[in-house]
């Protein structure tokens, strides 16, 4: 390679990479970026001594997330959430806080509005309500939402009045920035509110504060008071503004409602939910140790009989065969099903036939073809049950990159926030609009975070990927003796060793999803410009698929990487072209073992999802949540049934993922041992069987010591 040589070797920044890397005498080396391999032997099995890989990737995450750190600093000591926690009047002036004068206002307001005590924004007009999305409503700054409506009396409680400095009102009673003062209005202001022309306006309905919004919570009740009130003075009437508050608030009250129901059936979540979905996962790992092979074999089988019987019907249809025998059996039976000839789609059924035979054809010899890679996909299933066996604490591993995963996310969002709070505070003097505008830096700073979202979350997953391949990987190439902890050796050698080639694996998606995030963002800033051009929408759908796609194809690549990179210790680069190599030779095995280990890890999934929604269902159909009488009867097992089957899908995602990770680090292990001469040598008596070979080798030891720094 071009940067071998002891010439090279001279430069300082090679000498500063080879002294974070001793032994790392090639950048494009196994264990430097992508090439050269070692000039030492190279030990068979589980690599127990190794040395850092992809050094320079570790550094530059470190250096970005520096990055990270200082945006984060600057966003928060700029930032001001309250844009985002409270909400702006119709004139501009932020609720919560004490704010400044815009400079507009023609000497009519002198007194600098301070609105500390007033936190919440109320909607004043109630006709504006179905267009507050695009025109801006009229509303102020509340201290509390009203729960006084004009039904039952008309005072101050029951209007919410425009600030006493704009429409005049303002005295030494009656503060400048107050809205509630609808007895010292005029008679022809009062009979103007009532009319729903201000300054103040009527409260139909009981308000509560939502986000430091005022929402309206509607009750039967009150809709059945207003729809009896005397709305003659109005614009509107009675019934009309009770239709539109109705349909406002019916939303809010169902989900209300289930909120409820979640929270009088908690025991049924904690239950159903996260107990139910941890001891079905358990059982079904349990069940496919033993019943893999039935289920794949009753399914394949199935499969192939099921397009042999739909060629033979088809065949009847058209006259292509007789058999009258199948014919009185079926009748016999008294199912409706007529096999008789069909002459008026006589054709139809004849091309339909000659193509269900290609098909049958071809899935009954791919199935003859595939039976031995068939049983080696059923033993790598039960072998990765078995790994997981000896280690039951490996299905709790994916909590760890769970929780860092929250953490981060959390940070993010509060960062988020802050970046976003951090713009300048422009009002539109004509509309009254209030928006946030970013300058240059800002939104460079913004993208920056966006990638580093990506690539940290990416991070996380591949930190959490090479810990189960680690330690699974013990199980085959050192299960006569293996660590005594190898989920926690292989957290180590992942940390101490190989941070750099996750990273450099994360940065390559991480990229694509920026690219993808970007797209998305341009796709939506021109629809207008694809609505008048097919041919732009077009490349603009065949951009994003492709996109899409190559995610895809990064992310299997990378999972397969992670693997060879933790049994052997190779670097990311290095790692992912033997990955793509063992997959093009190993094609049809690792579809096999694809494609019955996706449909199991999926039908586990929905069975384990299916029993906790049917446990929570008989849950709540005891009398304690059944019984109008008690304290937690539920208005709907709805909630309660949804959120249980929510909760063990997510558990049953997390236990199969691991599962589905054991079963590719044992395949691609079982490639790798096939690879070797005379190979394999430390495949499990199951895939030994499956090959109908027998061991010649003694599974490689576990080393005696830690691995070596």
């Amino acid at each position: 390679m071009f940067l071998k040589g002891a010439r090279f070797h001279s430069t300082p920044i090679l000498r500063a990479l080879l002294l974070l890397d001793p032994e790392n005498s090639g950048i494009m080396g196994k264990g430097g970026i992508c090439g050269n391999k070692d000039t030492k032997e190279e030990e068979t099995g589980l690599k127990e001594r190794r040395r850092c890989t992809d050094v320079l990737f570790c550094l530059i995450f470190a250096a970005f997330w520096g990055g990270m750190i200082l945006i984060g600093y600057v966003a928060v000591s700029g930032g001001d959430p309250n844009l985002l926690y409270y909400g702006f009047d119709s004139g501009g002036y932020l609720c919560g806080v004490k704010n400044s004068l815009w400079g507009d206002e023609n000497g009519t307001v002198t007194t600098v509005p301070d609105f500390t005590s007033q936190k919440n924004v109320m909607y004043m007009d109630v006709t504006e309500y179905a267009t507050m999305t695009l025109i801006t409503p009229k509303s102020v700054c509340v201290e509390t939402c009203p729960t006084t409506t004009v039904v039952t009396e008309l005072s101050d409680a029951s209007f919410v009045c425009n600030y006493a400095a704009w429409t005049g009102y303002s005295s030494s009673t009656i503060g400048g920035w107050s809205t509630s003062y609808y007895s010292s209005l005029s008679n022809a202001d009062k009979l103007s509110s009532i009319a729903l022309s201000g300054p103040c306006y009527p409260v139909f309905v009981a308000y509560s504060p939502l986000m430091n919004r005022c929402a309206p919570t509607i009750t039967d009740a009150q809709i059945t008071a207003l729809t009896s009130y005397d709305a003659s003075a109005t614009n509107s009437s009675s019934s009309d503004i009770a239709t539109m508050l109705g349909g406002m608030s019916q939303d809010t009250d169902i989900l209300q409602e289930y909120l409820e129901d979640l929270l009088k059936a908690w025991q049924v979540v904690v239950i159903c939910g996260i107990g139910g979905g941890l001891v079905f996962s358990i059982l079904w790992m349990v069940f496919l140790r033993y019943f893999a092979g039935v289920m794949a074999w009753v399914t394949v089988v199935s499969v192939n009989v099921i397009l042999i019987a739909v060629t033979a019907y088809f065949a009847m249809k058209a006259g292509l065969i007789e058999l009258s025998a199948v014919t009185e059996s079926v009748d016999g039976t008294g199912v409706a099903v007529d096999l008789t000839n069909d002459e008026e789609n006589k054709d139809i059924f004849t091309y339909a036939t000659y193509v269900m035979c290609a098909v049958a054809g071809v899935a009954l010899l791919f199935t003859l073809l595939m039976i031995r890679r068939l049983m080696i996909a059923i033993a790598v299933l039960k072998v990765a049950s078995q790994a997981i066996a000896q280690m039951p604490m490996i299905l709790f591993q994916p909590l760890i990159p769970l929780l860092m995963n929250v953490v981060f996310v959390a940070y993010a969002l509060v960062v988020a926030v802050y970046l976003y709070a951090s713009g300048t505070i422009e009002r539109n003097t004509t509309t009254g609009n209030i928006t946030i505008n970013w300058n240059e830096t800002l939104q460079y700073m913004s993208l920056y975070h966006l990638f580093g979202i990506f690539w940290t979350t990416q991070f996380i997953a591949g930190f959490g990927v090479m810990i189960t391949a680690g330690a699974i990987a013990a199980y085959y190439w050192q299960r006569d003796d293996m660590p005594r902890n190898p989920i926690r050796k292989s957290m180590y050698r992942a940390t101490r060793y190989h941070l750099g080639s996750i990273a450099f694996g994360s940065f390559i998606v991480a990229v694509v999803q920026f690219v993808r995030a970007v797209m998305e963002y341009v796709d939506k800033k021109t629809k207008k410009a694809q609505a008048a051009n097919p041919i732009v929408k077009f490349f603009m759908c065949c951009i994003k698929y492709c996109l899409w796609y190559l995610e895809k194809v990064l992310k299997y690549i990378n999972r397969n990487a992670y693997i060879l990179v933790a049994v052997k210790g190779y670097s990311y680069c290095y790692s992912a072209l033997q990955a793509i190599k063992l997959i093009i030779l190993n094609m049809l095995r690792i579809a096999a073992v694809n494609t019955v280990g996706d449909f199991l890890t999926w039908l586990g999934k929905i069975v384990i999802t299916g029993a906790c929604a049917l446990g929570a269902f008989f849950m709540c159909d005891t009398s304690a949540y059944a019984d109008p009488a008690k304290e937690t009867y539920l208005s709907s097992p709805l909630a309660p049934v949804i959120a249980c089957a929510f909760v063990g899908y997510i558990q049953a995602d997390l236990f199969l993922s691991v599962y589905e990770m054991a079963v590719d680090t044992i395949l691609l292990s079982f490639c790798e041992d096939c690879g070797q001469t005379g190979g394999p040598h430390y495949a499990p008596p199951l895939l030994l069987s499956a090959l109908g070979k027998s061991s010649k080798k003694k599974v490689q030891p576990a080393a005696a010591g830690e691995d070596s720094d």
